[in-house]
């Protein structure tokens, strides 16, 4: 009889504490998951029945999204609203009680939500008290309204209209633009969605950072670096004969073109294939060519910032395994390389400011109702990517580019400007067309990337874009 009271009281205990560990588990470790699950029916009818904070753009008076109350039979609901629509929603994205959140919506769910947090103002404490409706936090983001609007445009108007523009301030790392085209509009998304969602030019992709392409020539800013940390100067020359034959494979210059005895830095200047192919084989190796693209990001899930990042790769293989044509291949971005506009944005940042690269940013501070700041987050270095002096050396070759090119088309009058094309093979139809840039070059205000699916020619798909938006940013004041 003991034992069998023995072990009734073990199980009794086991029980107990089993239910305790769910509880906790529930309600401290997923409580702000729970909270920010659109599809969570009780915190969704929560939602509705009370107003979401506003999202803002970075002059902290452009609305883009806000809750509007309409009446039901049940009682008021409150709709989100996108004043501003297409070219900001890749960002911003939806919100829905039937397809769910995507964006800031959901990234900062816990500032928007007047059901996610406790009260953290008194005039908060109050409304709650009294029953009143609970709004949300408002939240600012980094985007400059008029910028991000011209961006859109340039890629509506770009030759496939496919293609994504991201600009950023190199020293705070603030994203100041980030557009996506195709995109969609997020109004009225519970009747639109089936729609959107079928359309072949994918709208709901955020093409600037969730798709991966090869980089092309840009990537050459990377080997560039590892060159440069190897021990090569920018006036170190090589012989360019059009070809470089390696075991497997051979390397060919853009439209088989051939330079004969060159520089480093008119091999950047010119992008030749050949050179940047025998200096990664015969001087940098895959080891450390690698390992300066993992110093730029490549490798990165960018799990901390508010919406989703497709983390760019090298090469499936470690570079223990890469034979010489996969290194060649790689040193002017392509084979198994893959990246994005949101990558090499920050790539051109950190050669921009002396080799830092900054954690990237899309919020700049959250308000509550009433106007007092929440947060606030101060600029970080998110890691060096390469020492000062080298970055230095890598800015005035990029400011070559422009000017040994030539692409006169790149200058911005009375101002230093640094960059680099990217015409890269897309194993479907014309290549993609990359321009990295970055400005002014001795003092940078902006970086930025513009990348068109099967543009084409860099110098006549992305960099003509991205000329238009540097000047119109730094001279035109959008």
């Amino acid at each position: 009889m003991n034992a069998h009271v023995r072990r009734t009281f073990y199980l009794f205990v086991a029980g107990f504490v089993g239910l305790v560990v769910m509880l906790a588990y529930w309600q401290v470790y997923s409580r702000e998951a729970l909270a920010n699950n659109p599809q969570n029916g009780f915190q969704t009818q929560r939602s509705i029945s009370s107003p979401r904070g506003l999202i803002l753009a970075g002059d902290g008076e452009t609305v883009l999204a806000k809750s509007v109350k309409h009446h039901t039979p049940t009682g008021p609901v409150y709709d989100r609203v996108y004043p501003l629509g297409a070219p900001f929603s890749n960002v911003v994205g939806y919100w829905s009680p039937r397809y769910g959140a995507t964006g800031i919506e959901i990234g900062n769910n816990t500032d928007l939500s007047s059901v996610a947090g406790e009260p953290q103002t008194l005039d908060d404490l109050i409304n709650r008290a009294t029953g009143g409706p609970q709004p949300g936090n408002n939240v600012v983001l980094t985007l400059d309204p008029g910028l991000q609007k011209l961006a859109y445009q340039e890629l509506q108007g770009s030759s496939t209209g496919r293609g994504s523009v991201v600009a950023l301030n190199p020293k705070t790392g603030e994203i100041l633009a980030m557009a996506s085209s195709p995109s969609f509009d997020p109004n009225n998304i519970d009747e639109n969605y089936p729609k959107i969602a079928a359309d072949p030019g994918d709208p709901l992709i955020n093409r600037a950072t969730q798709s991966l392409y090869p980089p092309g020539s840009v990537f050459k800013v990377i080997t560039a670096a590892a060159a440069l940390e190897s021990g090569v100067s920018p006036q170190d020359t090589f012989f360019d004969s059009g070809a470089y034959k390696l075991p497997g494979y051979t390397v060919h210059n853009f439209q088989g073109e051939h330079f004969g005895k060159v520089t480093f830095t008119k091999a950047l200047a010119y992008s030749i294939n050949v050179v940047f192919a025998k200096i990664a084989v015969n001087i940098v190796g895959a080891k450390a060519l690698s390992q300066m693209a993992v110093n730029f990001g490549f490798g990165d899930p960018y799990d901390d910032f508010p919406i989703p990042v497709s983390g760019s790769s090298v090469n499936s293989l470690p570079p223990g395994q890469w034979t010489t044509g996969t290194l060649a291949q790689t040193a002017f971005g392509q084979g198994e390389v893959q990246t994005n506009a949101f990558q090499m944005a920050l790539v051109a940042a950190a050669v921009g400011n002396d080799g830092k690269l900054m954690q990237p940013r899309l919020v700049r501070e959250v308000r509550s109702p009433d106007g007092i700041i929440l947060d606030k987050p101060t600029p970080s270095v998110r890691r060096q990517a390469i020492p000062a002096d080298t970055a230095r050396t890598l800015n005035e070759m990029m400011q070559q580019v422009i000017i040994q090119g030539p692409l006169p088309e790149a200058e911005i009058p009375g101002m230093k400007v640094a960059g680099k094309t990217g015409t890269a093979e897309s194993g479907n139809g014309e290549p993609h067309s990359w321009w990295i840039t970055f400005a002014p070059a001795d003092d940078p205000k902006i970086a930025m990337c513009v990348m068109i699916e099967n543009g084409g020619r860099a110098d006549r798909g992305a960099l003509p874009i991205a000329a238009r938006l540097m000047k119109a940013y730094l001279t035109e004041g959008v």
